[in-house]
């Protein structure tokens, strides 16, 4: 079920109205986070959304799938809470995605990236779960 242009207008509005309120509660005040709504977040069917920083600048942009706008508060709160939480390794994971990939060899680093990721995401997805139970759930119906 998709969702017209007005909807999603309207959707992106509030995901960046709730962004802006969670961004100060996870003391990420330092960051310009853009909110796109996109059918496909980071190019992955199966994502709800996907958070993209800038090298070197504290400025992202985040991508919410069109059809999180079905979604459930607590689901949508536990699924942006994952995404800006995804913020505070940025800096590590610069060391291994921008300075490695000169030291080793392709296929060693693609290993090394690949299990450091994996481990990132399942230790995010811990983290966002004892996060989001403490931050409001968004507000949606209050808003045209």
């Amino acid at each position: 079920m998709g969702i017209t242009q007005a909807e999603k207008g309207r959707f992106q509005k509030k995901v960046a109205s709730y962004v802006w309120k969670l961004r100060s509660e996870m003391w990420l005040n330092r960051w310009t986070i853009d909110v796109l709504v996109t059918e496909y977040p980071g190019e992955d069917s199966d994502a709800r959304a996907a958070i993209t920083p800038v090298n070197g600048r504290y400025k992202a942009e985040l991508e919410v799938a069109t059809y999180a706008a079905e979604a459930g508060g607590e689901d949508l709160r536990h699924v942006i809470v994952h995404e800006l939480l995804h913020l505070w390794h940025r800096d590590s994971s610069d060391v291994l995605r921008l300075a490695l990939p000169k030291e080793l060899s392709q296929s060693a680093y693609t290993l090394l990236w690949e299990a450091y990721r994996q481990s990132l995401e399942l230790m995010v997805d811990d983290m966002s779960y004892a996060w989001a139970e403490k931050l409001p759930l968004p507000e949606w119906g209050n808003e045209s």
